[in-house]
């Protein structure tokens, strides 16, 4: 038998192994996939509850939601009714949040492939969608499971911001981001079984430092402006109505109808958010580049990532 050559068996160098660089960019994707899993999950999995706490109130229980049953509380304005939508005008005000979903979706598409906001694009959209289930499940029936799910939306919506934020400015990895986002998924749900009439602050607590971060990444995004903005009058209207300065409760004109549209609005200004970030962090590495103008989306050559610069 004729011996086999050292070349036949010997593997070519530069074929032996991954280098370093391969290796480490493999483990970032599948960080990144891991922290669009998780929190993609968790908003779906909202969704999908939120949906059979509506259509089935009692599938998670016969528990009423804490504003029927404690007697300093209150549903907000609008009259408590029967059927599949008690409280109509918030229910159906909730869907605004859909619509944000879809102009996220849409968005999205714009952004350039592998960078963390493209990542992050279809999250937002998921958790809107979350945030629009949740809302019409609770307003829909005023059952404790759906007030869960509306106030687990919105967690996911603070969750995202703090841990979306931190991983975009590079303060931590993506798959520190993840357990970071799994320890504020937990312990928020958690907190919310135990202290259910701490939920609003608990909500402030998780989306003001959410947007301090987002501010600080890009602090002229006339999005964020614009957002922030939204936010302060829907608190406001908020307020007229848990405080009954404005209420009619059988109008179809509710204060808090206004504040699912305004924080919507607010949602959906998200990823555009995400647009002019890339595009201030691309005018602060190449000032040739024009910094970001209101109008048209930006375009490919905008869009291309920092690190595909000449020099990055």
């Amino acid at each position: 038998m004729p011996r086999a050559r050292a070349s036949d068996s010997a593997a070519p160098t530069n074929s032996a192994a991954p280098t370093t660089p391969s290796r480490a960019a493999a483990a970032a994707s599948r960080a990144t996939q891991g922290l669009a899993a998780l929190l993609g999950g968790a908003a779906t999995l909202v969704t999908l509850a939120s949906l059979i706490a509506w259509l089935s109130p009692t599938a998670f229980g016969d528990r009423p939601a804490t504003c029927l049953t404690t007697s300093t509380a209150r549903c907000f304005c609008e009259a408590v009714g029967t059927g599949l939508l008690r409280q109509p005008a918030n229910a159906l005000s909730s869907l605004a949040f859909c619509v944000a979903a879809l102009v996220a979706a849409d968005r999205g598409r714009r952004l350039a492939r592998h960078t963390p906001e493209r990542a992050l694009a279809p999250i937002v959209a998921l958790t809107l969608l979350a945030l629009g289930a949740g809302s019409l499940a609770y307003h829909a029936q005023l059952t404790f499971a759906g007030q869960v799910l509306d106030v687990q939306g919105m967690y996911l919506l603070g969750t995202l911001l703090i841990t979306g934020a931190l991983w975009r400015r590079g303060t931590l990895t993506a798959a520190r981001a993840t357990l970071l986002a799994v320890a504020l998924i937990v312990g928020l749900l958690a907190a919310q079984a135990a202290f259910p009439d701490a939920r609003r602050w608990l909500f402030a607590l998780v989306l003001l430092p959410g947007i301090a971060l987002e501010w600080r990444l890009a602090p002229r995004s006339r999005p964020l402006a614009l957002a922030v903005v939204a936010l302060v009058v829907a608190y406001a209207v908020w307020l007229a109505d848990d405080r009954g300065l404005w209420c009619e409760p059988t109008s179809w004109l509710q204060g808090h109808a206004a504040w699912h549209l305004l924080t919507a609005l607010a949602g959906g200004l998200l990823v555009p958010h995400y647009e002019q970030s890339v595009s201030l962090q691309l005018h602060q590495a190449d000032p040739s580049i024009d910094p970001p103008r209101p109008g048209p989306a930006l375009s490919q050559d905008m869009r291309t990532p920092p690190a595909s610069l000449p020099g990055a």
